[in-house]
């Protein structure tokens, strides 16, 4: 692609001729009639806090990247991605779309002063179709055309300076907002700053984008502000207010030399709009390059890549807008869709900063406090000016966000969000660090080893159960050998990992760990995971059915104790799975030991998806006939004290456990047994008390909880 334009002719111009516009000529006397030299210039400052600003974040973010074409849109794409990008990107063209109309409309405006009698209609049309010529032609001929205008318009200074009298030494300072309040003038005005992003949105026609964007865009604002605020005094001091308020043709009137302002009149209205034509396109090529628009307007035409398709689209969408609008409907408008670019704009070099990658290295840093108040001033003036219009305009965001976010639209490059949400995280660590897990906050933080997934799709179930959209899950998968031969197996074992959390929809995080066998494999993850406050209190593992490798599993689960992690134990009745999902049994053995953590977990499972109905029985052996009362108000107290709802039976029998279960719960879903420290019991028999049990029971969940687990 071609690259031509340097800083004065690519950006100075289009910025200073859109700035110096339609506003400019035909609005700024009403502004100072309707709200008074004082009220007008402050609405010049504010406007000017809110650009300068935007500007200056602008600067910092074009000194950060590689600019390429689509302006705004491409800064706010590449850091905070495609989605919010295009939620901002299509208002931003819609709104540079409407500017065309604008300045069409200010033109035909200033053809009636001079010739009443003319049919605007057909003046409308023809203008409207020469503009589009030149748009659909290239951005070369709108440049040279510039020159031309420039020259105008600096005519028609002299002509306004020339015809100075200061005949009013004392002007009115606060109007009487006759006819709009002062967030109405606001938003009539404000689209004579506007024009800041004309110079961006020729970035991919810049020699040196990085370089001529800042210093093209703070120039020209600085001087238009510095125009902006004389020219308000200069109609202050010279026409009397009634005049300013009631008489469009004022400035005309007044003028010594007419021509000059007729001509500057058409000169900026024209160059505004076509500047408006030639940038509007190159923001749709972008959002179509990114597959946010179809594809069809992002073709360009010739070694400068013209977009000849998006702007003849754009010519369209303009003239149906020229055709029947009105510049006072208009402005407001395109003021609510420029003030939400401008917030974002200010929101990236905020968020950057505040991020503070180290990646971000602005050759041009703008203080963090100035791109918030670029951006709280942006949302503010819309509020003020519209609460409606803010609020539709937020929703069609929205809209638009969670549309390109549901075509999960594939890019190619990093974004700031990755950065934002790693410094929210470590904020909230740090915060964290010297904490201690309490009871208030208690809430299961899983380890499940699956080893392939697959293979072992209950577990993951389970612990999706267990954390309920609150707790951390992290799936651990292990190769067995020596680090330096298994490190490609671990890659792909992680791939494979990651790939069925992210299809199944599984807020979880992958973890493959090395080691030389499962044992080890199982103790070093869980000494290995987590940060602070934030490490796994829980480990969900499968009941072993290798039994060849007895001692060893036997020993993992004894290291899984003794480092103070809840052992979660899941045995699934591979026809049964969860049943009906009626009923979850939790065998009560007593307080001291495991009571607690089943209470909750059975709790936590009841309040899922698809249990929602289900009934919790707390289940309890009484040896001794006098405590089958004692030891059901005991366990009704504890559930009352923990606010857990469930149905308490006390079974008074002699009878071995084993035959117990399978007379109460062969017909339930879900039991819920505790067990002993693995380190009690030799290991061979540990094994064989987890296997007993019948295949004709449901799934079981062993539990053994830490020794600080208790009053959850």
């Amino acid at each position: 692609m071609g690259k031509k334009f340097g800083t004065f002719s690519g950006v100075f111009l289009p910025t200073f001729l859109t700035i110096i516009g339609v506003i400019f000529y035909l609005r700024l006397a009403w502004v100072v009639g309707n709200a008074g030299l004082g009220g007008a210039i402050l609405i010049i400052v504010i406007a000017h806090i809110i650009t300068i600003s935007t500007s200056l974040s602008m600067t910092s973010i074009t000194t950060n990247m590689k600019v390429e074409g689509g302006g705004a849109y491409f800064l706010i794409s590449r850091s905070l991605g495609k989605e919010i990008g295009g939620s901002i990107g299509i208002p931003l063209y819609l709104s540079q779309v409407l500017s065309v109309s604008l300045y069409v409309i200010g033109f035909i405006e200033s053809v009636r002063m001079v010739f009443p009698q003319v049919n605007l209609q057909i003046i409308a049309i023809i203008v409207a179709i020469i503009i589009g010529i030149i748009s659909i032609i290239g951005a070369d001929l709108a440049i040279k055309a510039q020159y031309i205008v420039f020259s105008l318009i600096c005519l028609s200074f002299i002509g306004i300076l020339l015809s100075s009298k200061f005949a009013i030494p004392q002007p009115v300072m606060q109007g009487a907002f006759e006819q709009a309040n002062f967030w109405k003038t606001f938003a009539i005005f404000f689209p004579a700053v506007t024009g800041i992003l004309a110079g961006v949105s020729m970035s991919g026609d810049l020699k040196n984008p990085k370089k001529s964007i800042p210093l093209g865009t703070l120039l020209a604002i600085a001087i238009t502000f510095f125009i902006y605020l004389g020219m308000a005094i200069w109609l202050g001091f010279n026409i009397d207010s009634d005049s300013l308020l009631n008489n469009s043709r004022i400035l005309l009137e007044f003028s010594k030399i007419p021509i000059l302002i007729i001509l500057g009149i058409w000169a900026a209205t024209l160059s505004s709009a076509l500047g408006s034509l030639v940038a509007a396109p190159r923001t749709m090529q972008a959002l179509a390059l990114d597959g946010v628009l179809p594809k069809i307007f992002a073709k360009g035409s010739g070694a400068s890549n013209e977009p000849r398709i998006a702007s003849l689209f754009s010519f369209l969408i303009a003239f149906v807008f020229i055709i029947t609008g009105n510049l006072n409907t208009v402005a407001p408008i395109i003021t609510m869709f420029f003030l939400n670019t401008y917030g974002m704009v200010n929101l990236v070099a905020g968020l950057e900063s505040l991020v503070n990658n180290p990646s971000y290295r602005p050759s041009f840093k703008t203080p963090i406090l100035i791109s918030f108040v670029g951006f709280a001033g942006s949302y503010m003036a819309m509020f003020l000016i519209s609460p409606i219009a803010t609020f539709i305009s937020i929703v069609l965001i929205i809209l638009l966000y969670l549309y390109l976010k549901k075509r999960k639209i594939e890019k190619t490059w990093g974004d700031l969000r990755k950065g934002l949400w790693a410094t929210i995280a470590r904020y909230a660590l740090i915060k964290l660090r010297f904490e201690k897990s309490d009871n208030k906050n208690w809430k299961p933080d899983v380890m499940v080893f699956s080893g392939q997934p697959n293979n072992r799709t209950e577990l993951l179930t389970m612990a999706n159960l267990l954390c309920k959209g609150n707790g951390i899950i992290t799936v651990v998968s292990y190769v067995l050998g020596e680090i330096r031969d298994m490190l490609p197996l671990r890659d792909s074992h992680e791939d494979i990992l990651s790939e069925y959390i992210m299809e199944n929809d599984i807020y979880a995080f992958p973890e493959v760990v090395i080691a030389s066998d499962v044992k080890n494999a199982i103790i070093n993850a869980i000494q290995a995971n987590g940060i602070g406050y934030m490490k796994p209190n829980s480990v969900l593992l499968g009941l072993s059915q290798d039994t060849d490798k007895v001692e060893d599993y036997i020993e993992a689960l004894s290291g899984v104790v003794n480092l103070g992690k809840n052992l979660l134990l899941l045995r699934m009745n591979p026809s049964k799975k969860f049943g009906l999902k009626k009923r979850i049994d939790v065998w009560w053995g007593g307080l001291e030991n495991n009571g607690w953590l089943m209470m909750n977990l059975a709790h936590i499972i009841s309040k899922n998806y698809g249990w929602k109905d289900t009934e919790i029985r707390f289940i309890s052996i009484a040896r001794k006939e006098n405590e089958i009362e004692i030891r059901k108000k005991d366990i009704e107290v504890i559930l009352s004290d923990s606010r857990i709802t469930g149905k308490v039976e006390i079974i008074f029998s002699q009878e071995i456990f084993k035959n117990l279960l399978n007379e109460t719960s062969t017909n339930s879903d879900l039991l819920i047994l505790g067990m002993a420290d693995p380190s009690t019991l030799d290991k061979q028999s540990y094994f064989d008390n987890l296997s007993r049990f019948s295949n004709d029971l449901p799934s079981i969940l062993f539990v053994k909880a830490n020794k600080k687990m208790k009053g959850v």
